[in-house]
């Protein structure tokens, strides 16, 4: 999920939904509502707030649809999401899925996403791969939050002994790991932080204190250690009508839904994997 196998650290609560009576036992036309299966507490993604990208998104879709009112089933993104919301019928559209998911019918990809460093700014460190050697002949201290792709770049290029590891969090109600990289980047625990790029460029938006954000597109490939994603939004199977629906709006309104994406300061690549320009 976002992302399973990213190892992302969403959290347990409970289980609560707002829905409409009536059910979805098939697939519909014309929607009176937009049911969305959400996060809620997982920004940038999406809370209960409705402060997140997703959150924005179904907004702008809903509008588009007629400015049809937007119904939340809130649910953690960890497991069991899907089979609790989606495949329980009780939304129809996940914002945020990964391309290529045996758990949902994938739409068209609409963002294209990669792990980043992010440092200070007023360090001025100037390293885009963590294959530079700069990062040993200085003894910079990293940050990397456990068993994500990037650990096996930390193997790769043998940086264990200047790594702090940061534990997964199973629930981001207490524990929010990423969060916690950019604290110890503000109070000068760790020179580099190593983090998923959406979580970085939100870590990014909301720091008093500027921080740098550097995508992660030059490495190459090793083992486990793919650093580029793509993105896509998560129907049931056996919906062409509505992936139809989906599709023509990520479409028509890829523009509007990248404009988004960047008042988060989400690092945006294009199809070649080179940031996306403006």
């Amino acid at each position: 999920m976002k992302i399973l196998f990213l190892g992302f650290f969403c959290l347990f609560s409970l289980f609560k939904i707002s829905h409409s009576a009536q059910q979805v036992t098939g697939e519909l036309g014309v929607r009176s509502e937009l049911r969305i299966c959400a996060d809620p507490n997982n920004l940038p993604y999406s809370n209960q707030n409705k402060e997140g990208y997703e959150n924005k998104i179904a907004k702008l879709f809903a509008n588009k649809l007629g400015n049809i009112p937007i119904v939340y089933a809130w649910y953690p993104m960890t497991v069991g999401f899907v089979r609790r919301t989606l495949q329980a019928k009780i939304c129809d559209l996940i914002i945020t899925f990964p391309a290529v998911h045996e758990f949902v019918q994938n739409s068209n990809h609409y963002f294209i996403s990669s792990y980043s460093l992010i440092t200070l700014e007023d360090k001025k460190i100037n390293v885009d791969t963590l294959s530079d050697p700069i990062i040993k002949n200085k003894k910079y201290r990293l940050g990397v939050i456990h068993a994500t792709p990037p650990s096996s770049y930390i193997a790769k290029y043998g940086l264990f002994k200047q790594v702090k590891f940061y534990k997964q969090a199973a629930d981001p109600r207490k524990e929010k790991p990423w969060a916690d990289i950019a604290e110890d980047l503000r109070n000068d625990k760790i020179d580099i932080g190593i983090v998923w790029g959406p979580y970085a460029g939100y870590e990014k938006s909301i720091s008093k204190v500027p921080i740098k954000l550097i995508p992660l597109i030059k490495e190459e490939k090793t083992g486990r250690g793919k650093l580029v994603y793509r993105f896509t939004m998560g129907i049931r199977k056996n919906e062409p009508k509505w992936e139809q629906t989906i599709n023509k709006l990520i479409k028509e309104n890829q523009e509007d839904i990248n404009k988004i994406l960047r008042e988060y300061e989400i690092p945006l690549l294009n199809k070649l994997g080179n940031p996306l320009k403006n």
